[in-house]
């Protein structure tokens, strides 16, 4: 059994190892991707949000599309994101500071490079698809199964005999390379494998959730995001973006505004995102409130504090896998265990390459 652990986690590595040492370190900068573009984003203005109405109104001019969504950028709420494609179907976002309703930025949410649009932006898409769509998400997502194999087989191989635990970490032992390449992989293996056996079937839940809530859903109780009805074209008067805010406030007074996503054929509702102070989700809450864009009234609730326990840990998965929900402590070591897997690649892969030189040698 020892030498099919070995097999499998030395062929997964060398295969595919340089795709999760990639998404480790994309994941661990991404970790800190918020104070990122507040850094290097536009001065705001201090005072509470403006009417969304003249954010939608003034975001809808400033735009060569349609405004498909309002967000804010971090939990403060003074800078708003402003979706829309542009006629050739890019996708595109204003900044919009949130006070003033006045347009104080643009960037590509599709970038080429990190130099041709958001560097965290395209960052997220290196992450999350290797920069090759949405297409790829899935091929990703498979590539985390592996990496959970590779994960299982290593701790199996490195688990230390009864009374050596101490002796695996004594860094002062290890005297040849080979022995320090292989002592640092370990101990180091060791001591994030457990963590990432949590962190890594959290972001394989983000890439496959829609397949995995419908079949949660026929096992235990679990509320599954609502669906409206489409329509083949949208009633000429709509219900506008802050009235349908207001909805949405009123059912969750004190609940912070995170987003609202602009009503379509396809869906023909204002889906409103707020923040409740006892979600676990420190900026993004799940709250959602879903209002009809023609009569303004309210057609589903969802309320993440009182939910079904299987809705609780689902929502749980993002704030575990990017370490908020463990406030600046958690982020710092999700931000360390990300760096661990171009680490543990590197170490292993030059320690593989030089057993491989020896055995030319001999052979």
């Amino acid at each position: 059994m020892r030498k099919t652990f070995v097999k499998v986690h030395l062929w997964l590595g060398v295969s595919i190892g340089l795709l999760w040492a990639l998404q480790g370190l994309s994941g661990s900068l991404l970790v800190f991707h918020r104070e990122f573009d507040r850094f290097n984003g536009p001065a705001v203005t201090a005072g509470p949000m403006a009417s969304l109405d003249l954010i939608a109104q003034r975001s809808s001019a400033a735009s060569d599309g349609r405004i498909e969504r309002i967000a804010i950028i971090d939990r403060a709420g003074d800078l708003l994101t402003a979706d829309y494609h542009d006629p050739e179907g890019e996708a595109r976002s204003l900044l919009v500071d949130a006070a003033t309703a006045k347009v104080v930025g643009r960037r590509d949410l599709e970038p080429r490079s990190p130099a041709s649009g958001s560097f965290s932006q395209w960052l997220y898409l290196l992450h999350q698809s290797m920069l090759r769509g949405e297409e790829s998400n899935q091929l990703t997502g498979l590539s985390g199964f592996a990496l959970l194999a590779a994960i299982i087989a290593g701790l199996f191989i490195a688990w230390p005999r009864r009374g050596a635990w101490r002796a695996t970490f004594n860094w002062r032992r290890w005297r040849s390379v080979d022995q320090r390449l292989y002592g640092w992989h370990r101990a180091l293996g060791l001591a994030v494998g457990f963590i990432l056996l949590v962190t890594v079937p959290c972001g394989l839940y983000l890439v496959f959730a829609g397949d995995f809530r419908p079949a949660l859903a026929r096992i235990v109780p679990h509320r599954l995001p609502y669906r409206p009805a489409p329509l083949e074209k949208l009633p000429a008067d709509l219900v506008g973006p802050q009235a349908a805010l207001d909805v949405a406030e009123g059912h969750f007074p004190g609940a912070a505004f995170v987003s609202i996503a602009m009503p379509t054929e396809r869906s023909p509702i204002y889906a409103i995102r707020l923040r409740q102070e006892a979600e676990p989700r420190l900026w993004a809450g799940v709250t959602n409130v879903a209002v009809d864009a023609a009569s303004g009234r309210t057609l589903d609730v969802y309320d993440p504090t009182t939910a079904p326990v299987s809705n609780r840990i689902a929502d749980l998965a993002f704030a575990i896998h990017n370490g908020e929900v463990g406030g600046l402590a958690g982020r710092a070591l999700i931000l360390l265990l990300g760096l661990s897997l171009p680490t543990l690649y590197g170490l292993g892969l030059w320690a593989w390459w030089r057993k491989r030189q020896r055995r030319k040698k001999r052979g």
